[in-house]
């Protein structure tokens, strides 16, 4: 299986780096030359419009940081960058699999983990991913390891839930399903400490902030603004080839709803006792059916925490016993 994912990875490289050029990692690219030069990317926003999308810098800077470093090493044209970044993808992309497969190898699932593996590594989302090269793989692969050492470690699991976020943000709406699974008291053979929701909260939020400080310090309107861009931008023709878009409600208020619901799933987990995964699963498909501005990239977050929730469902043989999460 690693052996094939490898190989589709390297089909798509054979294919050109023309199709990146003008995409999103393009564009990662083309704010960290600027932010090498030291200009700010996030600055340009001002006085445009916030519906509209004019390939603004929304995600936090650390993928603006890690290009302008690779400037300053010498690595100033974008096909020697993606040469590198290929490599970063294909390794997450792997580590996500085995990560799965772990999961279910240690609730002695081992065939129900190999198919997970594979829709995850050889299925369409991930080919779309490879494809276009996003950053979906190197932030999933941190928050399903946070998610895995929640009550392990969990001060190493908000660390990690924090590195995901300063990749990409989309993480922040599954923060409140893994509060509530922190357990209040420490598992047997945790290698740490049990530690608050709070001091969780606290870690995870920590390195999304330090690294965003430079920015805040420089222009803070003008950042604030880009990472507030995904909620007041309007939907135009996004999310088509998901499913039609909400007719019956604006773009505005179809976001409320779907606040509205994830709220409704975080008081269900909390008075019901739902897995944190599951919540997790459920949160995402509330914002992959109502959030008005939907990528295709999105589908790979549903499937991984479905993937990896699925593991942890209660066994239905006699004698058969699953750990707790």
């Amino acid at each position: 299986m690693a052996v094939a994912t490898v190989a589709i990875h390297h089909l798509w490289d054979l294919s050109g780096i023309e199709r990146l050029v003008g995409g999103d990692i393009y564009n990662v690219w083309e704010e960290g030359k600027r932010l090498a030069e030291g200009i700010n990317p996030y600055a340009r926003i001002i006085g445009k419009s916030l519906r509209d999308n004019d390939d603004y810098p929304t995600y936090l800077p650390l993928s603006y940081f890690f290009v302008a470093l690779l400037q300053r090493l010498g690595i100033k044209d974008f096909p020697d960058f993606i040469g590198v970044w290929q490599t970063i993808n294909l390794a997450c992309h792997l580590g996500i699999g085995l990560l799965t497969f772990h999961v279910y190898n240690r609730e002695r699932k081992p065939i129900s983990g190999l198919i997970a593996c594979s829709v995850l590594l050889l299925g369409r989302w991930s080919a779309y991913i490879i494809e276009v090269q996003h950053l979906e793989f190197t932030a999933i692969l941190a928050i399903l390891a946070a998610g895995h050492q929640l009550n392990r470690r969990p001060t190493v699991s908000a660390l990690l839930f924090g590195l995901s976020l300063c990749i990409k943000q989309v993480g922040i709406i599954v923060l409140p399903c893994f509060l509530m699974g922190l357990q209040a008291q420490r598992p047997p053979r945790a290698a740490s400490r049990t530690i608050s929701r709070w001091q969780y909260t606290l870690l995870a939020l920590a390195l999304p902030l330090v690294i965003s400080l430079p920015f805040l310090f420089d222009h803070a309107t003008g950042f604030l603004l880009n990472i507030a861009f995904t909620a007041t931008r309007d939907s135009s023709d996004h999310g088509l080839a998901t499913g039609s878009r909400m007719i019956l409600l604006s773009v505005d208020a179809t976001r409320i709803l779907m606040v509205g619901l994830m709220v409704m799933n975080w008081i269900a987990q909390a008075r019901e006792h739902v897995n944190f995964w599951f919540a997790s699963t459920l949160t995402l498909l509330i914002f992959l059916q109502f959030n008005p501005v939907i990528f295709a990239q999105y589908s790979i977050w549903l499937a991984s925490f479905l993937l990896v929730s699925l593991a942890f469902l209660p066994p239905t043989t006699p004698g058969a016993s699953s750990r707790p999460s």
